[in-house]
């Protein structure tokens, strides 16, 4: 049985492979250039990326709760599971500059060796994974739902 609608992964792999760069990017520049790293990041690059999809008319064809569903999978994939890779890395190898440091990382379990290590950069990335979630569902409204939406109520007058 075949759907004429395209597979999830379609729709999201250009926004995810763009959310890739920008965040193997920005932990490339953590270890080589720490204070360029806070010019970089998906909370300031992926809207580009959605307010690009949206002009593009890219997902004009998605009701809202596949937007929001397709756009929660895009923070799994582009917040949490980078975000996870970097912390955990960044708390093993005792990072402790910019978005890495005890303050600002919300690092709260003591370190207790390498399971406690996992635990505390997955503690950090479920917060971006929560934080990402409304910001993208939010401005993916905005920016990529709202215009397919008067579009096809354009189309249809």
């Amino acid at each position: 049985m075949t759907s004429d609608q395209p597979s999830l992964w379609s729709d999201i792999r250009g926004l995810v492979f763009f959310g890739w760069i920008v965040a193997a990017t920005r932990l490339l520049l953590d270890f080589v250039a720490p204070d360029q790293s806070m010019f970089i990041g998906v909370y300031f690059l992926m809207p580009l990326a959605y307010l690009y999809y949206g002009l593009k008319g890219r997902w004009d064809h998605l009701a809202w709760r596949r937007v929001a569903g397709s756009l929660i999978v895009v923070v799994f994939l582009v917040w949490f599971i980078p975000n996870l890779i970097s912390y955990s890395t960044a708390f093993f190898v005792g990072l402790e500059h910019g978005r890495f440091s005890p303050e600002n990382s919300g690092r709260v379990l003591a370190y207790e060796g390498p399971v406690m290590t996992i635990l505390n950069g997955g503690m950090v990335a479920g917060g971006t994974f929560l934080a990402g979630s409304v910001w993208s569902v939010s401005l993916g409204t905005l920016f990529i739902w709202l215009p397919g939406a008067m579009r096809r109520r354009q189309a249809r007058v």
